[in-house]
C-alpha cells in the first residue's frame, strides 16, 4: 500500500500504514468475508474472531483506542488512507460504505463476543437482508461496550472524546446538511444548525473549489443522501433542510452542478438521483437537476419540453393554491414519465410528442368540489366506495381503481375488496383486475414499493406471482424493489426453486447471478439442482455466487475449491483461499502451490496461499516454502534469504511454526534470525509457536 493523503497545508507527503495495522485490517476483512459466506456456528468462524482479538491485543499494547474512517473504496486509520487498489481492503471499504457507515472504533478491552457480534452484523448484505446499518435510527444501530459504529454523516458529531450531548438531537436531514456544509466550507466541528452558513455561501464555496475528485465525491455523496432522506421527511426540520438544499441547487452554476451530477454514478444512478430530487426538492431545483443529468448522460431534452417544464415550475411556485398543487403534481409526474424510457442519446421526437400531448391534455378525473386541503377521501376513493355499495360497474370505476393504484393506494383498494359483500360483482371484478400478473408487474415498475402491500398482493395471487417476481428481480433498476422482491421470493418455498430450475439456461450473467443468490436463501435446494456447471461460467460474478453452493455439495467440495484456486478472478480465488486456511487437503496441495504460491498473483494472495500451506506436512509444501523465502545458497553453502515481502514473511512464519525441526528449515531460520528486517528476525526466533 502507498497511500498519499493530502495534509491541511496542501503539501503531499508519503505515508504508510504500519505492518501491525495493515495485518489487523486484513484479518478484519477476512473475518467479515467468512461471516458473509458461512452460517452461524460454522467451524471456520471461530478462528476469524480469535485472529482479530489477537491483532487487537498487539495494537492496544501502546494505544487505548483505534478508529477507522470509511471512504467509498478506502479506509482511513490513524490519518493514513489505504490504497484503493488493494483488493482486500477496498472490498472491506465498499462493504462498510454500502452499510452507510462513516467510521467504526475499537476501545481497549474488546472481547471475543463483541468482535463476533460485529463481524456477524457487518456481514449482512443490505440489499438482500434489510436497510443499511447507517440508515437505521440511533437506537437500532448495534453497539457494544468497546466497539461502536458511526453512520455516514455523523462521524464529526459523534466521535468526540468529551462526550458532550446537546439538549436535543437534530434529525438525520439536519445532520446531513451540516455534514455537507462542513465538507464544502472545510470548517471545524463546532458548527450547528444555528451557526451553519447560508446555502448561498455553501454554493459559492463549492463553485470556487479546485476540481478535485475527492472533494466532489464528498459533496455528491451528501447530495445523494439528502435527496433520498428528504423524500420521506415531513417535519419542520426536514422542511427547513429541503429549502436550504433547493436554494443551494438554485445557486450553483450549471457547469458546477453538471460536474457534480456527472460524478454521481452511471445513467441508472443519475436517474435515481433525479427521481429522489423530484420527490423531495422544490420544482425549480428539480428542473435544473434534470437538465444537468441530461447533459451528463448525453440525453437531449427539446426546447419545447424545457419551456413547458419551466412554465409548470413557475405556476407551482407562484400560482393560486389550486394551480400550485396541480402544477406541482403535473411537473413531478411528467418528470417521472420522461425518465422511464430515457435511454437513447437522441430521443425519438414521437415519444416527446406523446409526453407533450399528455401534459397538455391531462386533467384530474376526480376533483374535489373546493380548494379545501386535507380532505379525508379523494374523489376516486369516494367513487369506488359508492360503486361497491350499489354494485355498479363501468369505465369510470375502472379509472378510479387505476388512479388509486397509481397513487400508491393499492392496500386501500384491497381492504375495500375484503370488506365488500361476498356476492358483490364489482368486488370480484376489481379483485380479479388488481391481482392479475400485469397489475403486479405495474406495481413493481416504480422506484419503490410498499412491502406490506406487495406481500398482501402476492399472498392472494399465490404461485401465479412467481414468474412476474422473478422477471422483476432480474430486470428492475430499483435496488429497493429488487431487495423486497428477493425477500418475498425467498419465503415462497419449493415452488420458487422449481421456477428457478426452468430459467437456468438464461444467457444474461446478471440473471444467473440473481437466481443463484436466491437459491442460497431458499430453505431447501431445488431437486436436481447442482452448482457444479456454473463454476465454469464465463462471467466471474456468476462463478462467485455458485462457489458457496458448490461447497455445500459434499461430493463436489474439493473439486470446487480446486476450481476456485485456479480461477482468474481474484475475489473468487480469495474465497477459495479462505476455505483452505484452516487446513488444506493433500490432494489440493499441488494446485495451491502451482496456481497460487508459484504464480504471478498479487503479493497478498500469494501470502494467503503460503499461510494455507501451514496446514500441510507434504514434502511439496516444504519445497514450496523454501523456494519462496530463499534464492539459493552461497558459495560456502549457506542459504540466502529472499528480499523481505509479504510472501517471505508468511513463509518464515510457517517454517518456524510447522517445520522448525526439519534440518533445512532450521538452517533457513538461523539465517532469518540474523536478518536486518526485525519482523523476519523476531518471527524466526519464535520457532515452534503457532502463527
Amino acid at each position: 500500500m502507498n497511500p498519499t493523503p493530502t495534509p491541511a497545508n496542501g503539501q503531499k507527503q508519503e505515508a504508510a500504514l504500519s505492518r501491525e495495522l495493515s495485518e489487523f485490517l486484513l484479518e478484519f476483512s477476512i473475518g467479515v468475508h467468512r461471516h458473509a459466506m458461512y452460517p452461524p456456528g460454522h467451524p471456520s468462524l471461530l478462528p476469524a474472531a480469535e485472529n482479530i482479538i489477537g491483532r487487537l491485543s498487539e495494537l492496544f499494547a501502546d494505544r487505548r483506542s483505534l478508529s477507522i474512517g470509511v471512504a467509498q473504496d478506502q479506509l482511513v486509520i490513524e490519518g493514513v488512507a489505504t490504497d484503493s487498489r488493494h483488493p482486500v481492503l477496498s472490498d472491506l471499504a465498499r462493504r462498510l460504505h454500502g452499510h452507510q457507515l462513516g467510521a467504526l472504533s475499537f476501545a481497549k478491552g474488546a472481547m471475543f463476543v463483541e468482535v463476533e457480534g460485529l463481524l456477524s452484523t457487518l456481514s449482512r448484505d443490505p440489499e438482500r437482508e434489510g436497510d443499511p446499518l447507517g440508515l437505521l435510527s440511533r437506537d437500532e444501530i448495534p453497539s457494544w461496550e468497546h466497539i461502536r459504529l458511526y453512520p455516514l454523516g455523523y462521524e464529526q458529531l459523534e466521535m468526540r472524546e468529551d462526550g458532550a450531548v446537546g439538549a436535543r438531537e437534530p434529525e438525520r436531514a439536519t445532520h446531513l446538511w451540516l455534514g455537507l456544509a462542513r465538507a464544502a466550507m472545510a470548517t471545524d466541528d463546532s458548527m450547528d444548525a444555528d451557526t451553519a452558513p447560508d446555502p448561498e455561501a455553501v454554493a459559492r464555496s463549492i463553485q470556487s473549489h479546485r476540481r478535485e475528485a475527492a472533494y466532489d465525491q464528498v459533496i455528491v455523496g451528501y447530495l445523494l443522501q439528502l435527496a433520498e432522506e428528504l423524500k420521506s421527511g415531513r417535519t419542520g426540520e426536514a422542511e427547513s433542510v429541503r429549502r436550504r438544499v433547493s436554494t443551494l441547487i438554485r445557486e450553483l452554476d450549471p457547469s458546477t452542478l453538471g460536474r457534480l451530477v456527472t460524478m454521481g454514478g452511471n445513467l441508472t444512478q443519475r436517474r435515481q438521483f433525479v427521481l429522489d430530487a423530484n420527490q423531495s426538492l422544490a420544482v425549480d431545483s428539480v428542473v435544473k437537476i434534470l437538465r444537468a443529468a441530461a447533459d451528463a448522460s448525453q440525453q437531449t431534452i427539446s426546447s419545447s419540453l424545457t419551456r413547458l417544464l419551466t412554465k409548470l415550475s413557475t405556476h407551482a411556485e407562484s400560482g393560486t393554491r389550486r394551480m400550485r398543487d396541480q402544477a406541482d403534481t403535473a411537473l413531478r409526474d411528467n418528470v417521472e414519465e420522461l425518465l422511464k424510457d430515457w435511454e437513447l442519446k437522441d430521443p425519438n421526437p414521437d415519444a416527446y410528442t406523446l409526453i407533450l400531448d399528455a401534459m397538455a391534455k391531462a386533467a384530474p378525473v376526480f376533483q374535489g368540489e373546493s380548494d379545501e386541503e386535507d380532505q379525508d377521501l379523494s374523489g376516486a376513493a369516494r367513487l369506488l366506495q359508492m360503486s361497491l355499495e350499489v354494485d355498479a360497474w363501468g369505465p369510470t370505476v375502472m379509472k378510479a381503481v387505476s388512479d388509486l393504484m397509481e397513487a400508491g393506494q393499492l392496500s386501500y383498494v384491497l381492504q375495500l375488496m375484503d370488506h365488500a359483500p361476498r356476492e358483490c360483482e364489482v368486488a370480484l371484478r376489481i379483485k380479479e383486475h388488481v391481482t392479475s400478473p400485469s397489475q403486479l408487474r405495474r406495481l413493481l415498475g416504480g422506484t419503490d414499493v410498499d412491502e406490506a402491500t406487495l406481500r398482501s398482493l402476492v399472498r392472494r395471487m399465490g404461485e401465479e406471482a412467481i414468474p412476474v417476481l422473478l422477471d422483476v428481480l432480474t430486470e428492475s433498476e430499483s435496488r429497493s424493489v429488487r431487495r423486497k422482491v428477493f425477500d418475498v421470493l425467498a419465503g415462497m418455498g419449493a415452488a420458487v426453486g422449481n421456477a428457478i430450475l426452468a430459467r437456468l439456461d438464461e444467457p444474461r450473467w446478471y440473471v444467473m447471478r440473481n437466481l443463484l443468490a436466491l437459491v442460497q436463501r431458499l430453505p431447501d435446494r431445488p431437486v436436481g439442482f447442482s452448482a457444479a456447471s456454473f463454476l465454469e461460467h464465463q462471467d466471474p460474478r456468476v462463478r462467485r455466487e455458485a462457489f458457496p453452493l458448490a461447497l455445500g455439495e459434499a461430493a463436489f467440495r474439493e473439486r470446487a475449491i480446486a476450481t476456485g484456486l485456479a480461477d482468474t478472478d481474484e475475489r473468487l480465488l480469495r474465497m477459495a483461499l479462505l476455505e483452505v486456511q484452516a487446513g488444506v487437503p493433500e490432494t489440493l496441495v499441488p494446485v495451491l502451490v502451482n496456481r497460487v504460491v508459484r504464480s504471478d498473483r498479487s503479493p497478498d494472495l500469494r501470502a494467503m496461499g503460503v499461510r494455507a500451506l501451514g496446514g500441510s506436512r507434504s514434502p511439496l509444501a516444504l519445497e514450496a516454502l523454501i523456494q519462496v523465502c530463499t534464492t539459493g545458497k552461497t558459495f560456502l553453502g549457506r542459504w540466502k534469504l529472499a528480499p523481505s515481502s509479504m510472501e517471505v514473511q508468511a513463509a518464515i512464519k510457517v517454517l518456524a511454526s510447522v517445520w522448525a525441526r526439519e534440518p533445512r528449515a532450521e538452517e533457513i531460520l538461523a539465517v532469518a534470525a540474523r536478518s536486518r528486517d526485525p519482523e523476519i528476525a523476531n518471527t524466526a526466533l519464535r520457532r515452534g509457536t503457532t502463527p
